[in-house]
């Protein structure tokens, strides 16, 4: 098959999961294109993270007008003439959607919108109603919408009443620690750390709020991630330790030191990083938003807050209590390496790459 992966957020969870499909579909074989747009997060060795035989085409697609992008995912689309076209994000979910209404017509097109953008928690209803408009436009182009959680396949029927399927996201080589070393004491229990953008999606304020609560706790918390200036400031004034962008071994060396992964997270698709924190036998605590949901099952394999006091107590708990925080790591462990994993993932996607699904 020809196969095209076509992403605007080339960074963070959704990056993962292109990298995850399109390496694994080139080493069986087929061709694999990856469209994609750079951010100022996109990590600058994008390239590295492919396979040797996957094609890149960098197309810039959000800071731009948008008849000339358009124009141009047409052209590549025709010169690829792929069998399925996979779209990640809502920004690269609609370009793509319309460039492939005339340029694509035999392909079939899958559309993982990574939490579709009327979930997001920050906008006024005019504005939600606008995006659930622009969806409803860019269904002229039939596709397939693959929900990464149960939250967004429910978002997606409640809304757009369109066919949807729901595929839970997976992690691939990610070195495990055994969940006993959860439990062990030490310097390296007293690290509280979250992954991602500092931006309003990950109510960055709410983590600093936690933080200064618990500034005096003998916890030091740690942010790898960039984004907004002034809200990177507030989180240094709350003791917040911000890295910057880290490489993934960088990111995973962080982890296994950690005793809580802290998810402050409004709303989410399906956050590769909680999954990443409990394959690595790291106890999470996470807001009670869409996606963080979907993955936590408490009391068992995590904690799920609704208040910023809730939050502080599982966190002192987990760091506290040592025999605590290695049952809660072993459970969350066991599950996602089962329910999350690579194998269980392509078994579930597969599938639909060999649908017709054609206008």
């Amino acid at each position: 098959m020809k196969i095209i992966q076509m992403m605007e957020a080339s960074a963070t969870g959704t990056l993962s999961m292109v990298c995850l499909i399109a390496n694994r579909f080139a080493r069986e074989g087929h061709e694999v294109h990856v469209i994609y747009s750079i951010r100022d997060e996109t990590p600058t060795d994008i390239h590295a993270m492919f396979d040797s035989n996957v094609v890149l085409w960098h197309v810039q697609m959000k800071g731009v007008p948008l008849l000339p992008v358009v124009a141009r995912l047409r052209a590549v689309l025709r010169e690829i003439q792929p069998d399925v076209i996979h779209l990640h994000s809502s920004v690269a979910g609609f370009l793509g959607r319309i460039a492939a209404l005339f340029a694509a017509r035999r392909s079939t097109v899958l559309y993982s919108p990574h939490c579709i953008s009327f979930m997001r928690r920050d906008i006024s209803p005019l504005t939600r109603f606008a995006f659930v408009a622009l969806e409803w436009l860019a269904t002229m182009r039939r596709c397939l919408y693959v929900a990464c959680s149960e939250s967004e396949r429910e978002a997606v029927r409640a809304y757009l009443r369109q066919p949807v399927v729901l595929v839970e996201n997976a992690v691939s080589e990610v070195r495990t620690r055994p969940a006993e070393l959860a439990a062990q004491g030490g310097p390296a229990v007293k690290y509280v750390v979250t992954v991602g953008g500092i931006r309003p999606q990950k109510s960055p304020l709410l983590f600093a709020e936690i933080a200064n609560g618990l500034r005096y706790q003998g916890l030091r918390f740690i942010w790898i991630g960039d984004g907004d200036a002034d809200l990177k400031a507030q989180l240094r004034a709350a003791g917040v330790e911000v890295t910057g962008w880290m490489s993934r071994p960088q990111v995973e060396q962080r982890l296994r030191q950690a005793c809580v992964y802290l998810s402050t997270s409004s709303w989410e698709g399906m956050p590769v990083s909680v999954i990443e924190a409990m394959l690595l036998g790291v106890p999470v605590v996470v807001s009670a938003c869409a996606g963080n949901v979907d993955i936590v099952q408490p009391p068992h394999t995590g904690a799920v807050f609704t208040t910023c006091a809730d939050a502080m107590r599982f966190i002192v708990d987990f760091a506290d209590d040592h025999v605590l925080r290695g049952l809660i790591a072993a459970r969350a462990q066991r599950e996602a390496a089962e329910r999350f994993a690579e194998a269980r993932f392509f078994q579930q996607l597969a599938p639909f790459y060999v649908r017709r699904l054609v206008s």
